[in-house]
Order: C-alpha cells, then structure tokens, then sequence
C-alpha cells in the first residue's frame, strides 16, 4: 500500500499545481483506463491524491487566478500577495495550515462520529440563508443592491448548468467566476511575479488559532451537503481580521472537509466529494481497520508533503519569474478554454463564458467576489 499511497501523492501533487485540472478528473480518468489496482490499494490511491491536492491547489490561484470549487474565495487576497512578491508565503500558508487542520480533524472524528448521522438538510439550508444575509448587508450604500443582482444573476447560472448536459459543471462555473476574469484584468499589465522566501508573516498562535477555526467550519461543511467549503470559507471572511488569516482559514477549511469527508463516508456512506463518490463505486464499505488505516495515511501524506510541497514551489516559481507574465496568462487562459471544450464541449464553453461574464460584473459593479457565490447558494435556498 505504500506504493499506491506514494503514487496517489504523485498525482495529487500534479493536480494541486496544474491551473485548470481538477484531482477529480485525474481520479475518473484512472479509473475509466482501467488502473491496474483495486481493492483496498485503489482507496488509498485516490484518498492520498485528493488529500494532497487540498495541501497544493492553492498554487494556480495563487499565481495564475486559477480556482476550483474549495479555493475559490481566496484568489484574490492570494494573488494580491503574489503581485506583491510573496507567493511562496501563501504557499507556505497553505501547507502548514492544511497540516494543522489535518491534525486538529483527527482528533475531532471520534465526536464527529456521533453528531454525523444526526444531520438535517433544514440545518444546512437555515445556514446558507444566513450567509446570504451576511454577503447582502455587508455592503454599503446602493452596492447592496448590486451585490443582490450578482448573487441572483450567478445562482440563476448555478440553476440553469444544473439542466444541462455537463460532466464538470463546477470547473466552468468557478473558473469563469473567479479565476478568468483575474486573469483577463491581468492582461492589462505586465507585473513580475516574485515568490519571495516564504515566510509567513503571522503569529504562531494565530496560525494555530484560525487553523483551529477553519478546521471547525471544515467539519460543518462536510456534515451538511448544503453547505460547501467555499461557503464555509465565507463564515471565515467575516471573522478574519485580515488577508492571511482569511486565507488560514480557507486553507484549513479545504483539507478539514476532506478528511472529515472520509468520516462522513465511513460512518453514513454519504458522499461529498468526487473522490468519495468514486470509492463508494469501486470498494464500499470500508472496515473500522481500513478507516484507521486512512486516517494514518492522512497523517504520512500531511507529513511528506510539507517537507517537499515549499520546495517544489520554488523551483517552479523560479521558471515563472522568467516568463513573460502577460504571455503566461494568455497561456493560461487559452488552456483553460481548451479545458472547458475538453470536459464538455460547446455547452462547456458556454458556462464559462456566462460565468466569466457574472464575474465581470461583480468586478465592474464594486462589489465584493464573495456575492458571486449565489452560483450554489440559490438552488439551495429555492430548494
């Protein structure tokens, strides 16, 4: 198993660095090619690959304005200190924050255990109308009323992808949201990115506390199917008193929905993310030793990646700073499109031209990104 686990950091590693591919996708494509592992050894394999991708996914929107669904609202604080030449601190963030929520999840699945099957959707939805509230008023003056027309406009996108005929509608809704029009505005000029040491500029009490405190809304965020990471990260954006701990706690946030995912999954057989529905598919249900054994491998994979995951962003950072910084982004953006016909055709392409379009909007109107996320919570509220 130690192969499998090893080759799923490979892949996870691969996905967590690449803009515009999904760890969800890599999972389906091995299994759709007939991987040669199954059983047990198949589990691992993808839990460590969805696992390290959450420790590494904050790369692409660091540097290229590239999100997925669980770091969507963190693009921009992220690629502000990118422009401002400390990437690698947000890197850095990332891995030691994920780590910590890793750690602090642990300790919580045996109370987590006991509330999961407890679960209501009624609480789930009493939550997101909460959030609304919040991403409405929060706003001043008439951009209350902007922010209102954003929220609606992207959730009645969210409602109509849900009738069409897509494989990955999340990957179009929310790059075209949050990431395209990041890197269309980029476009504009030619800054040079510098990745900078790395060093976080934060307290250790602070790093510990709002790690703590992400991996809190991560556990919400995996018992109610109603409520997404990014919605949980939401709750952080009015608690956090700055860039970095927002982003603490929408990194702690990502990787405490995954493994409290896994726990979800072991205690209910609920399913909440791609990578879970894949494993119920291939080897369900997984015994008390073998949940053991996932939660250890949690452990070896938070470890291992934090001891290369800086590293390695280094060096790539070190190729980037010597590439043409607007020529990257139309690179980018060109791949991304390329993306969304892969994945889905024209019907594809056309979602992430509607989203990048609400995007815009949201940017040109003044009003905080976070009212796009009406993209989810609509269909939620309407029921």
């Amino acid at each position: 198993m130690l192969e499998e686990l090893l080759l799923g950091m490979l892949g996870g590693t691969l996905t967590g660095l690449t803009p515009s591919l999904h760890v969800n996708t890599l999972a389906s494509l091995i299994n759709n090619l007939d991987f040669p592992v199954g059983g047990f050894s198949f589990v691992v394999l993808v839990y460590a690959m969805g696992l390290t991708h959450t420790f590494l996914d904050a790369f692409p929107s660091t540097f290229f304005g590239i999100p997925d669904e669980g770091t969507a609202l963190s693009v921009l604080p992220a690629h502000r200190l990118a422009l401002q030449g400390k990437g690698l601190e947000v890197i850095n963030l990332s891995l030691r924050a994920s780590l910590l929520a890793a750690i602090f999840s642990i300790a919580l699945i045996p109370l987590y255990l006991i509330i999961a099957p407890y679960y209501t959707p009624e609480i789930g939805r009493a939550i997101v109308f909460f959030l609304a509230f919040l991403i409405i008023v929060t706003e001043k003056g008439i951009k209350k009323l902007y922010a209102l027309f954003v929220f609606l406009l992207a959730g009645a996108l969210g409602i109509v992808s849900d009738l069409l005929p897509l494989k990955e509608p999340f990957y179009h809704l929310f790059v075209g949201l949050f990431g395209v029009p990041a890197i269309l505005l980029s476009l504009d000029n030619n800054n040079k990115i510098s990745g900078g040491d790395g060093t976080i500029d934060m307290s250790h009490s602070q790093l510990v506390g709002f790690s703590f405190l992400g991996t809190i809304f991560g556990m919400m965020a995996s018992l109610l199917p109603t409520f997404t990471s990014s919605q949980a990260a939401l709750i952080g954006s009015f608690i956090a008193r700055s860039e970095r701990t927002f982003l603490t706690i929408t990194f702690a946030v990502n990787t405490a929905n995954f493994v409290f995912g896994l726990g979800n999954f072991y205690s209910t057989g609920k399913t909440r993310n791609g990578v879970l529905v894949l494993i119920r598919e291939r080897y369900y249900p997984i015994s008390l030793q073998e949940f053991l054994i996932l939660l250890l491998a949690t452990l070896a994979v938070a470890a291992i990646v934090n001891l290369y995951g800086l590293w390695l962003s280094k060096k790539l950072v070190n190729l980037i700073e010597r590439v043409d910084y607007r020529m990257l982004n139309a690179l980018i953006l060109t791949t991304t499109v390329l993306g969304s016909l892969f994945l889905d055709g024209l019907f594809g392409l056309l979602v992430l031209i509607a989203a990048t379009l609400v995007g815009l909007t949201a940017v040109f109107l003044g009003v905080k990104r976070t009212a796009c996320m009406g993209v989810l919570m609509l269909k939620v509220m309407l029921g």
